[in-house]
């Protein structure tokens, strides 16, 4: 019986050993800044565990502005005119004791972000040739991947333009990506820009991109995506282009972004393109590699089932709504949509 009951005891410490964790994430506001604003820094920890100490440093342009013991830490800073131009970096870092007694551990991450500090009217480096503003970017390293976003011409000056597009870019960052479970702490692995000039929403999957957007962005840019105030069914071509509407419905730029930028697919029965990423897909092709993938992941593999018969039928294990059925931000991912985006994130 002591035998036994130290078996068991020592199954609860590892068990409450990997309880506890700690996912932390700096973010600004406005998104796309100009040398007048003011910029609202924001550094948030996420943790699991009873949290016995929190400490948030925060840092902008590498000097420190700011501790706090609780989250979120807010910071205002700027304007920053000297920065017309030029990049402006922040970062946070976090320690947390967590756990209880000689459960009791000390835990640290840290996240950064870059941004650029353009004019009033946006003409960021117009002048050296450049036609997109650095909106949020993560590393600098060649493994990350690289969103431009654009707007469609219906952003005309009836409802705000080039501003309330960039304002709408903003929106999609922070309100939708930063805010969900799985991409938060992870915006390190993508840059994003905005570019000035204005594609089309309404020919093909995917729009058509401005004309010179090639020729100003080379080889730079992973993915494209065209922002839009028309309410239309949105698409994405090719795993590298998608439609969005800008200005309220997050549906479709979830979605959309999903399907372009981390290669998940439809979780619904409609006419679509199904298809098995390479890598933890979210879909199977057959019911075989969707018990195959229960099996190796210690689940039922009976929760498998074929949610449509199209294109020769193809199965998962989902339950509806979720962010690749309908596609609002409160939606959850399946959990096969988490295991790819998991992967994604180690792999960019």
């Amino acid at each position: 019986m002591r035998r036994e009951m130290t078996l068991l005891g020592l199954l609860a410490v590892a068990v409450l050993s990997t309880a506890c964790s700690l996912d932390v994430q700096m973010q600004h506001e406005p998104i796309i800044a100009t040398s007048d604003d003011e910029i609202t820094f924001t550094a948030e920890a996420r943790t699991s565990g009873f949290i016995q100490e929190l400490q948030i440093e925060m840092f902008v342009n590498g000097a420190w502005v700011k501790s706090c013991d609780s989250t979120p830490c807010v910071f205002e800073g700027g304007p920053f005119p000297d920065l017309e131009n030029d990049w402006l970096n922040y970062h946070t870092e976090v320690t947390a004791k967590l756990g209880q007694g000689w459960l009791e551990s000390t835990y640290s991450d840290m996240d950064l972000g870059y941004t650029g500090i353009t004019e009033d009217d946006y003409s960021w480096k117009e002048d050296e040739g450049a036609s997109h503003i650095p909106a949020r970017w993560g590393d600098w390293t060649w493994l990350n991947t690289n969103v431009l976003i654009q707007r469609s011409e219906d952003y005309d000056d009836g409802n705000g333009g080039l501003v309330a597009f960039l304002g709408d870019v903003g929106d999609k960052m922070i309100d939708v990506l930063m805010t969900k479970e799985e991409i938060f702490g992870n915006m390190n692995d993508i840059n994003v820009y905005a570019y000035r000039k204005a594609g089309d929403h309404t020919t093909g999957c995917g729009g058509t991109l401005h004309a010179d957007t090639l020729a100003d962005t080379g080889a730079v840019i992973d993915d494209n995506a065209i922002l839009h105030v028309e309410d239309i069914q949105d698409c994405t071509s090719g795993f590298n282009q998608f439609t969005a509407e800008g200005s309220t419905n997050t549906q479709a730029f979830l979605h959309e972004f999903s399907h372009s930028i981390f290669e998940q697919a439809d979780e619904y029965d409609g006419p679509t393109f199904y298809f098995e990423a390479a890598n933890e897909p979210n879909i199977f092709s057959t019911e075989d590699n969707c018990r195959d993938e229960q099996t190796a992941k210690y689940r039922d593999p009976d929760d498998c089932y074929q949610f449509t018969a199209r294109q020769g039928g193809w199965w998962g294990t989902h339950t509806p709504p979720t962010v690749m059925t309908n596609g609002l931000v409160t939606h959850p991912w399946s959990p096969e949509s988490i295991e790819r985006l998991a992967w994604w994130f180690d792999n960019n």
